[in-house]
């Protein structure tokens, strides 16, 4: 009978510790480095939205309460990550394709998202504007679509834009429309057209219309871009995505008008704004809570659409005031007293 050697046994065992600990070490750096399709969102900064209006032209008021910006940070997670963000309640792990989109770069998401923040600029604009009895200044109108089957579809390009028909200038849709008067299906017009920075000259013949009435149509579809009558910016730095809409008009309206909109009050708010002065819902409404209270906010403003979300965030006395539109949002804070 073979007895086995107690000074060998003895003397293997850091061998296989040191074996143990190097498999252990190999798996911990590959499980460190296999992201998770989740993006961890947590609160980010926080920022004044009337500091970024800038109008030259007309008589402002520059408020001194506050309409605070939030915004939240997401990050590519890991393993060990999550479980960080599991246990904090202040962090949310969301599905990457939710906000991503399939094979989008990191590039190619930041310009999206940049994209995003210049359309909610620009409908924030608009909004306040109109809500203050301004009118916008057209200044193009562009194809936006094409009617199949019809003449004009073989000679004009989505995204041109109409200067004159028949040597009349056009500034606004409505002047095409009018344009047409006289004309009958079948007859060839001159359009003077804009296409990718140059003018030029196209003939295009006239379709029936679809309605029965025997008239003339172009077969097109058309839209508008406008412009402010004075000079008005929004400079929100390097801010991406729609979400600031709603608090951009806000601070609009506050520049604009004399006295303080906020009363005195630290005011935070989040959601998209669209051209019927309705808020839309935003992604990371408990962060955005976590981030206005910590930035020393009284109520924050989020739509209606949010609102559930946000009464579920880690909080302790900020007050969480839902709206569906602008107006709401006005009405809420022209009801606040004066600090």
């Amino acid at each position: 009978m073979q007895v086995e050697d107690p000074i060998d046994r003895g003397s293997s065992w850091p061998l296989y510790l040191v074996g143990a600990l190097f498999a252990l070490g190999a798996l911990i750096v590959g499980a460190w480095n296999v992201e998770l399709p989740y993006l961890a969102f947590s609160s980010g900064p926080v920022s004044d939205a009337a500091d970024a209006i800038i109008v030259s032209e007309v008589d402002s008021y520059p408020p001194d309460g506050e309409l605070l910006m939030l915004t939240v940070v997401s990050q590519d997670i890991n393993i060990f990550e999550a479980f960080i963000a599991g246990i904090d309640p202040t962090i949310d792990l969301v599905r990457t394709e939710a906000y991503r989109q399939p094979e989008e770069s990191d590039e190619d998401y930041r310009k999206r998202v940049l994209e995003q923040m210049d359309d909610s600029q620009s409908r924030a604009i608009t909004v306040a504007l109109n809500y203050l009895g301004y009118e916008m200044v057209p200044t193009d109108v562009l194809v936006t679509d094409l009617v199949a089957d019809k003449p004009a579809a073989d000679v004009l390009e989505i995204g041109d834009s109409i200067d004159a028909f028949n040597d009349v200038e056009v500034v606004r849709g409505t002047d095409l429309t009018d344009a047409l008067d006289g004309f009958e299906p079948g007859d060839v017009v001159e359009l003077d057209v804009t296409r990718e920075g140059t003018t030029q000259t196209l003939e295009v013949e006239l379709a029936e219309r679809d309605d029965d009435s025997g008239g003339a149509m172009i077969g097109i579809v058309v839209g508008e871009l406008t412009e402010p009558p004075f000079p008005v910016s929004i400079q929100a730095g390097n801010v991406g995505g729609p979400s600031a809409g709603m608090m951009h008009a806000l601070a609009i309206i506050d520049t604009l008008t004399q006295g303080e909109l906020t009363s005195g009050h630290i005011i935070a708010g989040t959601g998209t704004i669209h051209y019927d002065g309705s808020v839309g819902g935003i992604g990371g409404i408990r962060q955005k809570v976590v981030g206005a209270e910590a930035a020393g906010a009284e109520f924050i403003i989020v739509p209606q659409a949010n609102y559930e979300a946000a009464l579920t965030a880690e909080r302790e006395s900020i007050e969480i005031v839902p709206v569906a539109t602008l107006q709401e949002a006005i009405d809420f804070l022209e009801g606040l007293g004066k600090v």
